[in-house]
C-alpha cells in the first residue's frame, strides 16, 4: 500500500480476540519471574500516585482531575474510591500490555513507573503550591 509521499507501508494486521488470548497465554510463562522487580516498582509508584490523587482530590475535588476517565470515575464513585478503581484498572492494563508486548515490556514499565512517580510528586507538591499553601 502506498502512503502519502510514495512510502510503501505494510498493512496493519487486526487480530481476533482469539489471537490476542493465545499471545497472552504464550507470553505468560516466566513473566512474573522475569519482571517481578518492575512489577514491584510499578505497584509502589501506582500506590503513590493513587494516594496522592486522593490527597489532592480531598483539597480540590474530583473536578480538578485532568485525566478524563479518572475524573469521571471519581465523580461517580467519589474522591476516595474513584482513584482506587482507576489505578487498579490502569495497573491491570499495564500488565496486559506488557504480557502482550513482552519484547517491549521493560520500556513500557520504565515509562509508566516514571509517569506514575512524577504524577505522585506533582499531586503532593503542585496542589498546595497552586492553592497558595506555601
Amino acid at each position: 500500500m502506498k502512503a502519502a509521499g510514495g512510502l510503501d507501508l505494510p498493512m496493519i494486521q487486526v487480530r481476533s480476540i482469539g489471537d490476542v488470548a493465545r499471545r497472552l497465554q504464550d507470553n505468560w510463562p516466566g513473566y512474573l519471574a522475569t519482571y517481578w522487580a518492575f512489577l514491584l516498582l510499578l505497584a509502589v509508584a501506582a500506590a503513590a500516585d493513587m494516594l496522592s490523587t486522593v490527597f489532592f482530590m480531598a483539597i480540590d475535588g474530583p473536578q480538578a482531575e485532568s485525566h478524563p476517565v479518572i475524573r469521571l470515575l471519581s465523580l461517580a464513585l467519589g474522591p476516595m474510591l474513584g482513584p482506587v478503581v482507576s489505578k487498579l484498572a490502569q495497573f491491570a492494563a499495564v500488565i496486559l500490555l506488557t504480557v502482550f508486548l513482552r519484547r517491549w515490556a521493560i520500556y513500557i514499565f520504565v515509562a509508566v513507573i516514571i509517569l506514575y512517580a512524577w504524577a505522585a510528586v506533582y499531586n503532593v507538591v503542585a496542589t498546595p503550591v497552586l492553592l497558595g499553601a506555601f
